[in-house]
């Protein structure tokens, strides 16, 4: 189940770049996933969504203070929006569709991940980062 999750969203980043003229634009490269739980009480079906092509990740159960974590083939970010959602004491939220914003400081050829923090009931982000 697990693969096909990945695979579908690979086939959701992958895009082609062009710049204005028609040059091609190396796309910035996304290599995984961490969802983060900073609230004190356990999340379950934690869920990132790309409305436009139905592609998600998602994570059955992140306790209070963890993180659940994956990885899978470099593949194209397309800048398409996302909705995350999950369930915590018997509630389901949603942050409804946005769209995550390019970090300022952008490293030309270093892949990066999506970082998906809930900060609490309600209360939920999402960005691009680079780590090295």
């Amino acid at each position: 189940m697990t693969r096909y999750v990945l695979a579908g969203l690979c086939a959701l980043l992958i895009s082609a770049c062009v710049a204005p003229g028609g040059q091609t634009v190396t796309p910035l490269q996304i290599e995984g996933l961490k969802f983060e739980n900073q609230t004190d009480r356990q999340l379950s079906a934690v869920r990132l969504l790309v409305p436009a092509t139905g592609a998600f990740v998602s994570c059955g159960n992140v306790a209070q203070h963890s993180s659940c974590s994956t990885t899978f083939p470099e593949t194209s970010y397309s800048g398409n929006a996302v909705e995350i959602t999950w369930s915590q004491g018997g509630q389901i939220y949603s942050t409804g569709q946005f769209n995550m914003s390019l970090p300022d400081d952008l490293k030309e050829n270093v892949p990066a991940m999506v970082y998906v923090v809930i900060a609490g009931p309600g209360s939920a982000g999402a960005m691009i980062i680079q780590s090295k």
